[in-house]
């Protein structure tokens, strides 16, 4: 597999979504994209990250594939998982933290809460390892195209209220800061 290789998703739905902020108990940003099973899109994906294994394997020289790729059988679909480290390390050990764009269907950046069903594409890159004489690949991403939103909607049971109103953020988070692919030039790995 190449070097810094960026890949994109096809179209899907997408489940657990932590893009905003990291998960509170990972400490990992993620998204998990859904492929119906019999799909060949499916099919060759999952063939595309079971070829990477392997070349990691062969090049490794490790003795077995690890037991978790970075997809999985979930009813009749296949579930494509992504994550992403909260924060890079530079150069000089200070950690930085990572924001994950997100852009419209016409690649506007855009700050939405996207829900369970939503219909996504993911820029990832594949990243294999070996650890424990076990190679695998994790599927690291950095931005996410929203072809269909279903936002977000708290399951809190609060109903909206006359009284305090929180002032909108007038920026978008992602405009002027340091891109994913800068940290990564620039950190240690």
């Amino acid at each position: 597999m190449a070097d810094n290789l960026k890949l994109v998703s096809p179209k899907a739905q997408c489940k657990w979504v932590n893009i905003k902020s990291p998960h509170p108990e990972y400490d990992v940003f993620q998204i998990n994209l859904l492929l119906p099973a019999k799909s060949e899109e499916a099919k060759k994906w999952m063939s595309d990250i079971d070829g990477w294994i392997a070349d990691e394997k062969k090049s490794s020289g490790a003795k077995q594939i690890s037991e978790y790729p970075p997809y999985k059988e979930d009813g009749e679909n296949i579930l494509f998982k992504f994550k992403q480290k909260a924060f890079f390390k530079g150069r000089g050990g200070e950690e930085r933290p990572v924001s994950i764009m997100v852009v419209d269907a016409n690649m506007k950046p855009c700050n939405v809460d996207i829900g369970w069903g939503s219909t996504v594409k993911v820029s990832y890159s594949p990243i294999p390892y070996t650890v424990n004489g076990k190679s695998g690949v994790t599927l690291y991403f950095s931005a996410v195209q929203i072809i269909e939103l279903v936002e977000y909607e708290s399951q809190t049971g609060f109903a909206v209220e006359d009284g305090y109103k929180a002032e909108e953020t007038p920026e978008n988070p992602f405009v002027g800061t340091t891109s994913n692919m800068e940290m990564a030039e620039s950190a240690d790995f």
